[in-house]
């Protein structure tokens, strides 16, 4: 695990948190999400993570929950993103279903 996630976790270790989970992202990217009910544990977090070298920091409040997300998102130096492959569009013949049906009324 890296450097980075591992101190976020640790520090956040010391506050009130319901629950923490990691995740791999689409592009290669790896996401910790800290979850609490007590925005102020949260709000410590987020300023921890802002002086690290990590990508993003995200806070969500879930008001129906009534919890708060903590979502701080690291490059994953071991793996590539995925390729951006340009996509072809071909246009394809229209077939209409009912054209060929003989209605008898």
């Amino acid at each position: 695990m890296q450097i980075e996630r591992k101190k976020i976790i640790q520090f956040a270790l010391n506050y009130d948190i319901e629950d923490i989970n990691t995740y791999s992202g689409y592009k290669g990217d790896l996401i910790l999400k800290i979850v609490s009910k007590d925005i102020d544990a949260i709000a410590e977090i987020q300023k921890f993570a802002n002086t690290l070298d990590i990508l993003d920091v995200v806070v969500k409040h879930n008001p129906h929950l009534l919890i708060y997300e903590i979502f701080c998102v690291t490059k994953d130096r071991d793996t590539y993103g995925i390729k951006k492959e340009t996509l072809e569009h071909k246009e394809h013949p229209k077939h209409d279903v009912w054209g060929n049906v003989s209605r008898e009324d």
